[in-house]
Protein backbone atom coordinates (compact mmCIF):
# COMPACT_ATOMS: atom_id res chain seq x y z
CA UNK A 1 0.00 0.00 0.00
CA UNK A 2 2.67 2.53 -0.98
CA UNK A 3 1.27 5.95 -1.79
CA UNK A 4 2.17 7.25 -5.25
CA UNK A 5 5.47 9.09 -5.28
CA UNK A 6 5.22 12.81 -4.53
CA UNK A 7 1.48 12.62 -3.94
CA UNK A 8 1.45 15.41 -1.36
CA UNK A 9 3.78 17.76 -3.21
CA UNK A 10 1.28 17.63 -6.06
CA UNK A 11 -1.60 18.35 -3.65
CA UNK A 12 0.20 21.29 -2.02
CA UNK A 13 2.56 22.73 -4.65
CA UNK A 14 2.78 26.07 -2.80
CA UNK A 15 4.93 24.38 -0.14
CA UNK A 16 7.70 23.59 -2.62
CA UNK A 17 10.08 20.66 -2.53
CA UNK A 18 13.47 22.21 -1.72
CA UNK A 19 15.48 21.94 1.49
CA UNK A 20 14.12 23.79 4.55
CA UNK A 21 16.40 26.05 6.59
CA UNK A 22 17.10 25.07 10.20
CA UNK A 23 17.65 28.70 11.26
CA UNK A 24 14.21 29.06 12.86
CA UNK A 25 15.02 26.14 15.18
CA UNK A 26 18.39 27.47 16.38
CA UNK A 27 17.99 31.25 16.43
CA UNK A 28 17.15 32.82 19.80
CA UNK A 29 16.07 35.98 17.98
CA UNK A 30 13.60 33.99 15.88
CA UNK A 31 12.22 32.33 19.01
CA UNK A 32 11.52 35.74 20.55
CA UNK A 33 9.65 36.71 17.38
CA UNK A 34 7.60 33.50 17.66
CA UNK A 35 6.77 34.46 21.25
CA UNK A 36 5.58 37.93 20.28
CA UNK A 37 3.89 37.23 16.95
CA UNK A 38 2.46 33.74 17.49
CA UNK A 39 2.42 32.46 21.07
CA UNK A 40 1.03 35.58 22.75
CA UNK A 41 -1.97 35.59 20.42
CA UNK A 42 -2.96 31.95 20.02
CA UNK A 43 -5.60 29.81 21.69
CA UNK A 44 -3.80 27.48 24.11
CA UNK A 45 -5.15 23.99 24.66
CA UNK A 46 -5.02 23.30 28.39
CA UNK A 47 -5.11 19.52 27.75
CA UNK A 48 -8.16 19.30 30.01
CA UNK A 49 -11.87 18.77 29.46
CA UNK A 50 -14.78 20.41 31.24
CA UNK A 51 -15.55 16.97 32.70
CA UNK A 52 -12.18 17.04 34.50
CA UNK A 53 -13.61 19.68 36.89
CA UNK A 54 -17.24 18.50 37.21
CA UNK A 55 -18.29 20.15 40.50
CA UNK A 56 -18.48 23.74 41.79
CA UNK A 57 -15.14 24.61 43.33
CA UNK A 58 -13.17 22.08 41.28
CA UNK A 59 -10.09 23.76 39.82
CA UNK A 60 -6.71 23.23 38.25
CA UNK A 61 -3.67 25.45 37.71
CA UNK A 62 -1.79 25.52 34.41
CA UNK A 63 1.57 27.25 34.06
CA UNK A 64 2.02 28.76 30.58
CA UNK A 65 5.75 29.42 30.74
CA UNK A 66 6.09 30.86 27.25
CA UNK A 67 4.03 33.91 28.24
CA UNK A 68 4.86 33.81 31.95
CA UNK A 69 1.29 33.28 33.14
CA UNK A 70 -0.10 31.04 35.87
CA UNK A 71 -3.70 30.19 34.90
CA UNK A 72 -6.35 29.19 37.42
CA UNK A 73 -9.39 27.45 35.88
CA UNK A 74 -12.32 26.92 38.26
CA UNK A 75 -15.97 25.90 38.07
CA UNK A 76 -18.12 28.46 39.86
CA UNK A 77 -21.22 28.09 41.98
CA UNK A 78 -23.25 28.91 38.85
CA UNK A 79 -21.62 25.89 37.12
CA UNK A 80 -19.70 28.14 34.72
CA UNK A 81 -16.01 27.46 34.07
CA UNK A 82 -13.78 30.54 34.17
CA UNK A 83 -10.07 31.23 33.78
CA UNK A 84 -8.11 33.81 35.77
CA UNK A 85 -4.57 34.98 36.30
CA UNK A 86 -3.53 33.16 39.46
CA UNK A 87 -2.75 36.48 41.13
CA UNK A 88 -4.12 38.56 43.98
CA UNK A 89 -5.23 42.04 42.89
CA UNK A 90 -3.71 43.56 46.03
CA UNK A 91 0.01 43.08 45.44
CA UNK A 92 0.12 40.33 42.80
CA UNK A 93 0.89 37.37 45.05
CA UNK A 94 0.18 33.83 43.84
CA UNK A 95 -3.21 32.70 45.17
CA UNK A 96 -3.36 28.95 44.55
CA UNK A 97 -0.31 26.73 44.93
CA UNK A 98 -1.75 23.25 44.36
CA UNK A 99 -2.01 21.86 40.83
CA UNK A 100 -5.66 20.88 41.29
CA UNK A 101 -8.33 20.40 43.91
CA UNK A 102 -11.69 21.67 45.14
CA UNK A 103 -12.10 24.86 47.15
CA UNK A 104 -14.74 27.10 48.73
CA UNK A 105 -12.71 30.12 47.63
CA UNK A 106 -9.20 31.48 47.25
CA UNK A 107 -7.37 33.29 50.04
CA UNK A 108 -4.06 35.07 49.49
CA UNK A 109 -1.46 33.86 51.98
CA UNK A 110 0.29 37.26 51.91
CA UNK A 111 -2.41 39.55 53.38
CA UNK A 112 -5.52 37.39 53.48
CA UNK A 113 -7.58 38.89 50.66
CA UNK A 114 -10.26 36.34 49.80
CA UNK A 115 -12.03 35.57 46.50
CA UNK A 116 -15.12 33.51 45.83
CA UNK A 117 -15.47 30.71 43.28
CA UNK A 118 -16.52 33.20 40.58
CA UNK A 119 -13.25 35.08 41.06
CA UNK A 120 -14.91 38.06 42.77
CA UNK A 121 -13.15 39.77 45.66
CA UNK A 122 -15.25 38.77 48.68
CA UNK A 123 -13.26 39.99 51.68
CA UNK A 124 -10.43 42.42 52.40
CA UNK A 125 -8.66 42.27 55.74
CA UNK A 126 -8.40 45.60 57.58
CA UNK A 127 -10.44 47.15 54.79
CA UNK A 128 -10.99 50.45 56.61
CA UNK A 129 -7.33 51.35 56.15
CA UNK A 130 -7.72 51.56 52.34
CA UNK A 131 -8.89 54.59 50.34
CA UNK A 132 -12.20 54.30 48.47
CA UNK A 133 -11.65 50.60 47.80
CA UNK A 134 -14.22 49.16 45.35
CA UNK A 135 -14.15 45.38 45.78
CA UNK A 136 -16.47 44.92 42.78
CA UNK A 137 -13.67 46.21 40.53
CA UNK A 138 -10.93 44.09 42.09
CA UNK A 139 -11.88 40.55 41.20
CA UNK A 140 -9.20 38.16 39.94
CA UNK A 141 -7.91 39.24 36.50
CA UNK A 142 -9.86 37.36 33.85
CA UNK A 143 -8.46 35.35 30.94
CA UNK A 144 -10.47 34.49 27.85
CA UNK A 145 -11.64 30.87 28.09
CA UNK A 146 -13.62 28.95 25.52
CA UNK A 147 -14.66 25.32 25.21
CA UNK A 148 -14.45 23.24 22.03
CA UNK A 149 -16.19 19.85 22.15
CA UNK A 150 -15.48 19.74 25.88
CA UNK A 151 -11.80 20.75 25.60
CA UNK A 152 -10.69 23.89 27.45
CA UNK A 153 -8.71 26.63 25.69
CA UNK A 154 -7.47 30.05 26.81
CA UNK A 155 -6.27 33.14 24.97
CA UNK A 156 -4.26 35.96 26.59
CA UNK A 157 -5.08 38.75 24.15
CA UNK A 158 -7.17 41.56 25.59
CA UNK A 159 -9.46 40.87 22.65
CA UNK A 160 -8.56 37.71 20.65
CA UNK A 161 -8.15 38.44 16.95
CA UNK A 162 -10.06 35.25 16.13
CA UNK A 163 -12.54 33.03 17.90
CA UNK A 164 -11.64 29.51 19.01
CA UNK A 165 -14.05 28.17 16.41
CA UNK A 166 -12.18 30.05 13.69
CA UNK A 167 -8.83 28.79 14.99
CA UNK A 168 -10.08 25.19 14.85
CA UNK A 169 -10.81 25.59 11.12
CA UNK A 170 -11.89 22.41 9.36
CA UNK A 171 -11.79 20.44 12.61
CA UNK A 172 -15.19 21.97 13.41
CA UNK A 173 -16.66 19.75 10.70
CA UNK A 174 -14.12 16.92 10.44
CA UNK A 175 -14.10 16.01 14.14
CA UNK A 176 -17.70 16.93 14.84
CA UNK A 177 -19.06 13.34 14.84
CA UNK A 178 -16.41 11.95 17.20
CA UNK A 179 -17.78 10.80 20.59
CA UNK A 180 -15.58 12.91 22.88
CA UNK A 181 -18.26 13.21 25.57
CA UNK A 182 -18.02 9.52 26.45
CA UNK A 183 -14.33 9.73 27.41
CA UNK A 184 -12.44 10.37 30.65
CA UNK A 185 -8.76 10.90 31.39
CA UNK A 186 -6.93 7.70 32.36
CA UNK A 187 -3.32 8.87 32.19
CA UNK A 188 -1.10 11.93 31.91
CA UNK A 189 2.62 12.25 31.13
CA UNK A 190 4.98 15.23 31.10
CA UNK A 191 8.57 15.37 29.86
CA UNK A 192 11.20 18.11 29.55
CA UNK A 193 13.20 18.02 26.32
CA UNK A 194 16.31 20.09 25.65
CA UNK A 195 15.37 20.92 22.08
CA UNK A 196 13.44 23.51 20.11
CA UNK A 197 9.68 22.99 20.08
CA UNK A 198 9.58 22.50 16.29
CA UNK A 199 12.38 19.94 16.37
CA UNK A 200 10.52 18.11 19.15
CA UNK A 201 7.20 18.24 17.32
CA UNK A 202 8.70 17.10 14.00
CA UNK A 203 9.24 13.60 15.43
CA UNK A 204 5.44 13.28 15.70
CA UNK A 205 4.52 14.61 12.24
CA UNK A 206 5.39 11.73 9.93
CA UNK A 207 5.49 7.94 9.74
CA UNK A 208 8.91 7.67 8.10
CA UNK A 209 10.60 7.11 11.48
CA UNK A 210 8.27 4.35 12.72
CA UNK A 211 10.17 1.33 11.35
CA UNK A 212 13.34 2.53 13.07
CA UNK A 213 12.45 4.47 16.22
CA UNK A 214 9.66 2.07 17.23
CA UNK A 215 11.25 -1.19 16.13
CA UNK A 216 11.22 -2.53 19.70
CA UNK A 217 7.93 -1.28 21.12
CA UNK A 218 5.80 -1.68 17.98
CA UNK A 219 7.87 -3.65 15.45
CA UNK A 220 5.00 -4.51 13.11
CA UNK A 221 1.93 -2.68 14.39
CA UNK A 222 2.19 0.15 11.85
CA UNK A 223 4.58 -1.21 9.22
CA UNK A 224 4.69 -4.37 7.13
CA UNK A 225 5.71 -5.84 3.80
CA UNK A 226 3.11 -3.77 1.93
CA UNK A 227 4.05 -0.51 3.71
CA UNK A 228 7.56 -0.86 5.20
CA UNK A 229 8.05 2.90 5.83
CA UNK A 230 4.62 3.67 7.26
CA UNK A 231 3.48 5.85 4.38
CA UNK A 232 0.66 8.11 5.52
CA UNK A 233 -2.42 7.36 3.36
CA UNK A 234 -4.26 10.64 4.01
CA UNK A 235 -3.03 14.13 4.86
CA UNK A 236 -5.01 17.36 5.06
CA UNK A 237 -3.15 20.65 5.52
CA UNK A 238 -5.20 23.74 6.36
CA UNK A 239 -4.31 27.30 5.41
CA UNK A 240 -4.29 28.32 9.09
CA UNK A 241 -1.55 25.78 9.91
CA UNK A 242 -3.75 22.98 11.24
CA UNK A 243 -2.97 19.46 10.02
CA UNK A 244 -4.61 16.04 9.93
CA UNK A 245 -2.73 12.79 9.21
CA UNK A 246 -4.14 9.26 9.06
CA UNK A 247 -1.68 6.74 10.49
CA UNK A 248 -1.96 3.28 8.93
CA UNK A 249 -2.09 -0.04 10.76
CA UNK A 250 -0.37 -3.17 9.46
CA UNK A 251 -2.81 -5.89 8.31
CA UNK A 252 -0.28 -8.64 9.08
CA UNK A 253 0.43 -7.40 12.61
CA UNK A 254 0.85 -10.42 14.91
CA UNK A 255 -0.62 -9.87 18.33
CA UNK A 256 1.51 -10.54 21.37
CA UNK A 257 -0.17 -12.46 24.21
CA UNK A 258 -0.55 -9.19 26.13
CA UNK A 259 -2.14 -7.49 23.13
CA UNK A 260 -4.56 -10.36 22.63
CA UNK A 261 -5.69 -10.06 26.23
CA UNK A 262 -6.02 -6.28 25.96
CA UNK A 263 -7.91 -6.44 22.65
CA UNK A 264 -10.32 -8.94 24.15
CA UNK A 265 -11.40 -6.44 26.80
CA UNK A 266 -11.75 -3.24 24.77
CA UNK A 267 -10.37 -0.78 22.25
CA UNK A 268 -6.62 -0.27 22.42
CA UNK A 269 -4.00 2.02 20.92
CA UNK A 270 -2.41 -0.56 18.60
CA UNK A 271 -5.64 -2.29 17.67
CA UNK A 272 -5.58 -0.79 14.19
CA UNK A 273 -7.54 -2.71 11.57
CA UNK A 274 -8.53 -5.24 14.21
CA UNK A 275 -11.06 -2.67 15.33
CA UNK A 276 -14.60 -3.43 14.20
CA UNK A 277 -16.17 -0.37 15.83
CA UNK A 278 -17.37 2.39 13.50
CA UNK A 279 -15.55 5.61 14.42
CA UNK A 280 -17.23 8.72 12.95
CA UNK A 281 -15.06 11.82 12.86
CA UNK A 282 -11.94 9.94 11.74
CA UNK A 283 -10.25 8.95 8.47
CA UNK A 284 -11.45 5.38 9.05
CA UNK A 285 -13.67 5.14 5.99
CA UNK A 286 -11.22 6.86 3.61
CA UNK A 287 -7.73 5.70 4.61
CA UNK A 288 -6.62 2.22 3.64
CA UNK A 289 -5.72 0.08 6.68
CA UNK A 290 -6.65 2.94 9.01
CA UNK A 291 -5.05 2.91 12.47
CA UNK A 292 -5.69 6.33 14.05
CA UNK A 293 -5.52 10.07 13.27
CA UNK A 294 -3.14 12.85 14.27
CA UNK A 295 -4.88 16.25 14.38
CA UNK A 296 -2.53 19.18 14.92
CA UNK A 297 -3.90 22.55 16.04
CA UNK A 298 -1.41 25.23 14.99
CA UNK A 299 1.09 25.80 16.31
CA UNK A 300 1.85 23.02 18.83
CA UNK A 301 -1.14 21.15 20.30
CA UNK A 302 -3.07 18.13 19.08
CA UNK A 303 -6.31 16.18 19.50
CA UNK A 304 -5.55 12.68 18.20
CA UNK A 305 -8.37 10.17 17.76
CA UNK A 306 -8.68 6.42 17.31
CA UNK A 307 -11.01 3.51 17.86
CA UNK A 308 -13.00 4.73 20.84
CA UNK A 309 -10.20 6.78 22.43
CA UNK A 310 -8.33 10.03 22.01
CA UNK A 311 -5.18 11.57 23.36
CA UNK A 312 -4.36 15.26 23.54
CA UNK A 313 -0.85 16.61 23.76
CA UNK A 314 1.19 19.77 23.40
CA UNK A 315 4.79 20.73 22.71
CA UNK A 316 5.04 23.69 25.08
CA UNK A 317 7.87 26.08 24.08
CA UNK A 318 9.85 27.17 27.12
CA UNK A 319 12.95 28.59 25.47
CA UNK A 320 14.64 28.36 22.09
CA UNK A 321 16.30 25.12 23.26
CA UNK A 322 13.77 23.79 25.77
CA UNK A 323 10.32 22.20 25.34
CA UNK A 324 7.82 20.55 27.66
CA UNK A 325 5.95 17.67 26.06
CA UNK A 326 2.70 16.86 27.85
CA UNK A 327 0.17 14.16 26.98
CA UNK A 328 -3.25 13.19 28.37
CA UNK A 329 -5.02 9.99 27.34
CA UNK A 330 -8.85 9.67 27.26
CA UNK A 331 -10.85 6.43 27.14
CA UNK A 332 -14.48 5.46 27.82
CA UNK A 333 -15.28 5.21 31.52
CA UNK A 334 -14.74 1.52 32.34
CA UNK A 335 -17.77 -0.38 33.53
CA UNK A 336 -15.86 -3.54 34.50
CA UNK A 337 -12.31 -4.28 35.69
CA UNK A 338 -11.33 -6.04 32.45
CA UNK A 339 -11.67 -2.76 30.54
CA UNK A 340 -9.18 -1.18 32.91
CA UNK A 341 -6.65 -3.85 31.93
CA UNK A 342 -7.11 -2.95 28.26
CA UNK A 343 -6.77 0.76 28.95
CA UNK A 344 -3.70 0.32 31.12
CA UNK A 345 -2.06 -1.57 28.27
CA UNK A 346 -2.74 1.29 25.87
CA UNK A 347 -1.47 3.86 28.37
CA UNK A 348 1.85 2.02 28.71
CA UNK A 349 2.22 1.52 24.94
CA UNK A 350 1.64 5.21 24.29
CA UNK A 351 4.09 6.12 27.06
CA UNK A 352 6.78 3.96 25.45
CA UNK A 353 6.09 5.23 21.93
CA UNK A 354 6.23 8.87 23.02
CA UNK A 355 9.49 8.31 24.91
CA UNK A 356 11.00 6.73 21.82
CA UNK A 357 9.89 9.68 19.69
CA UNK A 358 11.40 12.13 22.16
CA UNK A 359 14.68 10.19 22.36
CA UNK A 360 15.93 11.61 19.06
CA UNK A 361 15.18 15.25 19.80
CA UNK A 362 18.02 16.40 22.01
CA UNK A 363 20.81 14.98 19.85
CA UNK A 364 19.08 16.35 16.75
CA UNK A 365 18.89 19.81 18.32
CA UNK A 366 22.56 19.60 19.35
CA UNK A 367 23.54 18.84 15.77
CA UNK A 368 21.50 21.78 14.48
CA UNK A 369 23.05 24.10 17.07
CA UNK A 370 26.53 22.93 16.04
CA UNK A 371 25.59 23.81 12.44
CA UNK A 372 26.38 20.23 11.43
CA UNK A 373 23.60 20.80 8.93
CA UNK A 374 21.79 24.01 8.07
CA UNK A 375 19.00 22.54 5.94
CA UNK A 376 16.45 19.77 6.30
CA UNK A 377 16.08 17.39 3.36
CA UNK A 378 12.38 16.47 3.48
CA UNK A 379 10.56 13.74 1.59
CA UNK A 380 7.02 13.83 0.29
CA UNK A 381 5.99 11.89 3.40
CA UNK A 382 7.39 14.68 5.60
CA UNK A 383 5.22 17.39 4.09
CA UNK A 384 3.60 18.15 7.47
CA UNK A 385 7.07 19.11 8.77
CA UNK A 386 7.55 21.37 5.74
CA UNK A 387 4.10 22.88 6.27
CA UNK A 388 4.85 23.72 9.92
CA UNK A 389 8.11 25.53 9.11
CA UNK A 390 6.53 27.44 6.24
CA UNK A 391 3.52 28.52 8.34
CA UNK A 392 5.65 29.60 11.30
CA UNK A 393 8.06 31.54 9.08
CA UNK A 394 5.15 33.28 7.33
CA UNK A 395 3.52 34.25 10.64
CA UNK A 396 6.75 35.69 11.99
CA UNK A 397 7.41 37.58 8.76
CA UNK A 398 3.86 38.94 8.76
Amino acid sequence: MNAPKHTYAEMYPELGTGPVSTESAVSKEFFEQEREKIFRHQWFSLLKRDSDIPNPGDYFVREIEIVGVSVLVIRGDDNQIRAFHNSCTHRGNRLVHDDRGCTVGMQCDFHGWTYDRQGELAYVTDEEQFYDLDKSELGMPKIHLDIWRGFLFVNFDEMPDQSLETAMGDFNQDLSPFAFDDLECIGRYRYQVDANWKTTMNAFQEGYHVAFVHKRSAPDAFTGDDNPYCHIPKIKLQDNGNQSLAVPAAPEHKLSPTEELAFKFGSTFTQGIGNTEICPGTWQGEAENWGFDLNIIFPFSRINVGAGWCYVDAFWPIAQDKTIYELAYYFPKPVKPSQMISQEFSKIVLRDLSREDLATNEVTHSALMARSIDKLQLSDQEIAVRHLYKTVTARVAG
